[in-house]
């Protein structure tokens, strides 16, 4: 029989844990690359604690890797991926076993994780472990070079029925931290742990934010060829009038010729913003789910 034990991921430095987190995805349905950059913006963003986290050995070669972030009570499994040699005989149950009884430990009172939906031996390990289903998140895309007939003016949207706004001319840049309020005040109280407003306000430039009267966004690099829509906001008061619209297809006139994206971290329910700007739902989702600790 094999040797299992996990070591504190605070214990390796951090291009051992980028180059195993890459190595631990190998073969899944979204593989990753995952640079030291990227590992360092990740801890940063998603709050996660490397003393928390864990690096799964197996008779003492490193075999896995589980990033915990953690908020007040409750704790996140933010990554858990298993080298494609060690991904048999029930090493990824006995992990998350271990991980639960760890977080009951610290007094934690819900964990929760996103698994691809379409990720069947995933989604039966993390149910076999307790976590049930919150929601489906959806992801959407778009590429404006492609769009038929281009992608109308945020004037002419207005035209058609969503609240009488002018365009792009009227777009403020605000800063990051702004949106991340808003989010945190007039936001969905139960958002996706990558849409909180506490994950938004570690966001920093080359994103950028802007809004347009009570609608808010938040866009990756807006020079790059691809860009990410990383929060999508309209205050309470101000929803139902198509504001959140107006203002997505102004920043597609405002930054032309790029390919948009929405991450599959969005909630079903909200999803027809995206498809009323003429993005098309990708094929992949996830599943956020919770377990009572």
């Amino acid at each position: 029989m094999p040797s299992l034990s996990l070591t504190l991921a605070s214990d390796h430095p951090i291009p051992f844990l980028a180059d195993l987190m890459t190595r631990s995805f190998e073969g899944y349905l979204v593989p990753i690359n995952i640079t030291e950059t990227v590992m360092h913006t990740m801890i940063r963003r998603d709050g996660i604690d490397l003393t928390a986290s864990r690096v799964l050995m197996k008779d003492d070669e490193p075999v896995g890797l589980a990033m915990i972030a953690r908020r007040g009570w409750t704790s996140r499994l933010a990554a858990m991926g298993i080298t494609s040699n060690a991904r048999s005989g029930g090493v990824g149950a006995w992990a998350m076993e271990q991980l639960i009884a760890e977080a009951k430990i610290r007094d934690e009172k819900e964990m929760l994780l996103e698994v691809i939906e379409q990720n069947i031996a995933g989604v039966k390990l993390y149910e076999k472990v307790g976590f049930t289903n919150i929601r489906r998140l959806i992801g959407y895309k778009l590429d404006t070079n492609l769009a038929q007939g281009g992608v109308p003016a945020a004037e002419e949207s207005a035209q058609n029925g969503y609240g009488g706004l002018s365009g792009q001319n009227d777009i403020e840049e605000i800063d990051i931290r702004e949106l991340a309020r808003m989010v945190t005040y007039h936001g969905m109280k139960d958002l996706p742990w990558q849409l909180s407003g506490t994950t938004i306000m570690q966001h920093t430039p080359p994103s950028r934010a802007f809004r347009l009267n009570d609608a808010y966004c938040l866009i990756s690099n807006p020079d790059a060829t691809d860009i990410a829509i990383q929060s999508v906001l309209v205050k309470s008061r101000s929803r139902g009038a198509g504001l959140s619209v107006v203002l997505m297809r102004a920043l597609f006139a405002k930054f032309p010729n790029k390919v948009w994206h929405v991450s599959p971290i969005y909630p079903e329910e909200i999803g027809f913003v995206f498809e009323h700007v003429g993005m098309q739902r990708e094929s992949l989702s996830q599943w956020q789910m919770s377990r009572t600790l």
